[in-house]
């Protein structure tokens, strides 16, 4: 008999099993920024142990991002790679000294990366479907 488990864990595994690269992108970013808010949080709260765990899992995501990098594009990803070390290096010292401006600047390096790729993406939804005729409306049916 298999187990059912956490309908939510369950529908997120989903998510990220079924998601295209660019969807698996803008959730990795909104999960590090997910984290951000929380140690921030935790900082307010003068919880040690909860901002170095949410700390941890936002420089956990900056490693995904690094190690995920197309090597067919070395010139963004160079560039990409040295901002997302520079964020993770942010992070630790953000970490070591519980310093909401270095967790606030990465958070609005995050976002500008966030709103440059979403962009980015709807154009190229939009040049697909100008390709293939469609509207957005016929995609419904």
């Amino acid at each position: 008999m298999v187990a059912m488990g956490d309908p939510y864990k369950n529908y997120q595994r989903t998510q990220v099993e079924t998601a295209d690269q660019a969807q698996l992108l803008l959730m990795l970013y909104s999960g590090a920024l997910k984290f951000l808010r929380l140690a921030r949080r935790a900082i307010d709260e003068n919880n040690i142990e909860e901002t170095n765990r949410q700390l941890g899992r936002a420089q956990d995501i900056l490693c995904e991002l690094m190690g995920s990098l197309n090597p067919d594009l070395p010139e963004i990803s160079g560039r990409l790679f040295q901002l997302y070390e520079y964020m993770h290096y942010q992070l630790v010292q953000a970490n070591v000294k519980k310093d909401l401006a270095i967790i606030e600047e990465v958070e609005k390096m995050l976002n500008s990366l966030l709103e440059a790729w979403q962009a980015a993406i709807n154009e190229q939804k939009a040049v697909n479907q100008a390709g293939t005729g469609k509207t957005s409306t016929d995609q419904k049916g």
